[in-house]
């Protein structure tokens, strides 16, 4: 005969906590990938090259001479789909609020 386990649980605040080593970095290039299970979101850090020159010509073949830039993973996060889900709903939702705070800013 199986036994019935009763569930107990109890909800818990989250308390968010930022680490002193944890650094920000200005993500310009974002990836994402999927299988069935889960997604990998990569972000990137991408700088524009220097172009040094004294002429505007000196600099257009220096530019011409580059044939890629570094992109710099420097986080990589792997969600479960209703994870990913939540998230899509939380940036949309702050997405609206900004453009909306932009807006107001804007018509004052």
């Amino acid at each position: 005969m199986a036994s019935k386990e009763k569930t107990i649980s109890k909800k818990l605040r989250i308390e968010r906590t930022y680490p002193e080593t944890l650094q920000s970095h200005f993500v310009s290039n974002i990836v994402v990938q999927h299988q069935p299970d889960f997604f990998v979101l990569s972000f990137f850090e991408v700088w524009p090259p220097a172009i040094i020159g004294e002429t505007d010509k000196e600099k257009q073949q220096e530019l011409e001479g580059l044939d890629h830039v570094d992109a710099k993973c420097i986080a990589r996060l792997v969600v479960t789909p209703s994870k990913m889900k939540e998230f899509i709903e939380t940036m949309s939702n702050n997405m609206a609020n900004y453009e909306k705070m932009i807006h107001d800013q804007r018509g004052s």
